[in-house]
């Protein structure tokens, strides 16, 4: 990991309550070997969208319970994010994108096995960032590579220049943090060109797809508010501290250094909290009415919106 993102982190520890602080202490071993940059110590988890997550909640109602399917073994080295496509669950890890249906093992959906560091969906690609399979003649940094089915993926800029740990992505915008030297970076032409912004000390981020320009950011001072994309951020009041963000159908996810879930219906100025998974989470996502959590070993799963959770994968790496 970086030095300034372990300095980021160290702050956030002072600040945060005993417990609290125990837990997101132990983000910082979250890191990807030295022969490559190292990984965020929350893997994106929260993707801040997918294919699904622009669309109400069935008809039908609550969706399907959650189905423990252990993965011990399955030799992908660790999960740095998480996010949905449907019901499926959408991982990136160290060794490729791979996807879970509810019940099934999971299965390895991109050709190369490549470091996937930073993941997003917007609205019509998937969007990565990360390093290159052992095999695969590239540059360390990957930049922003994108794909329509997560099986095969294009440079799509950046490449050689920037690993992103944390990518979100809505229509056209697209927002990263660069893990080098944790610069906030935008595009608003779907990841072609980028501008550099001033960054309040995003750590996560995500943007909303219902709200062009609403974006949530955690901070190691608590979530910041942005209404223009990124230019300009602004403290929420008596918002909950929060590690990692994500946006489904207009409502706000949320979950805290300790494993505790929260809400919001009104776009992040009011929190509630929910339920939890008494471990330090990992990577996040959610969407119509599923919340994904990795930690301590396991990727926790909510389908009633983060009032309950049961273990969804179990046997993973606790790092």
């Amino acid at each position: 990991m970086s030095e300034r993102r372990t300095h980021h982190l160290r702050r956030v520890l002072d600040r945060s309550t005993p417990a609290a602080a125990a837990t997101a202490g132990a983000l910082l071993l979250t890191a990807c070997g030295a022969t490559a940059a190292p990984a965020p110590p929350t893997a994106a988890a929260s993707a801040s969208a997918s294919p699904a997550s622009s669309a109400p909640p069935s008809p039908a109602g609550t969706p399907p319970a959650t189905v423990p399917v252990d993965v011990d073994g399955i030799g992908w080295g660790h999960v740095h994010n998480l996010a949905y496509d449907g019901d499926t669950l959408v991982l990136g890890t160290h060794g490729g994108l791979f996807l879970q249906q509810q019940g099934r093992a999971p299965e390895l959906r991109s050709e190369t096995g490549f470091d996937v560091m930073g993941l997003a969906y917007d609205g019509r690609r998937w969007l990565a960032s990360g390093h290159p399979a052992p095999d695969d003649d590239l540059p360390a940094d990957l930049g922003l590579r994108a794909s329509a089915d997560g099986r095969t993926w294009t440079t799509v800029s950046l490449l050689g220049e920037v690993d992103f740990h944390r990518l979100t992505a809505s229509g056209a915008t697209v927002l990263g943090v660069s893990a080098h030297d944790g610069a906030l970076l935008r595009s608003q032409d779907k990841g072609a060109s980028w501008t550099r912004l001033d960054n309040p000390g995003v750590f996560d981020v995500a943007l909303d797809p219902s709200s062009p320009g609403r974006a949530l950011a955690t901070t190691e001072n608590g979530p910041l508010l942005s209404t223009d994309a990124g230019t300009s951020w602004s403290p929420i009041a008596e918002a909950p501290l929060l590690a990692f963000v994500a946006f489904s159908a207009g409502t706000a996810y949320g979950v805290s250094p300790d494993g505790a879930a929260h809400v919001s219906s009104d776009g992040g100025a009011t929190w509630i909290r929910t339920g939890g998974i008494g471990a330090r989470p990992e990577a996040f996502a959610a969407a119509d009415g599923r919340v994904a959590v990795l930690g301590g070993g396991k990727v926790h799963e909510s389908v009633d919106g983060g009032a309950t959770f049961a273990p969804r994968l179990t046997g993973l790496d606790d790092h």
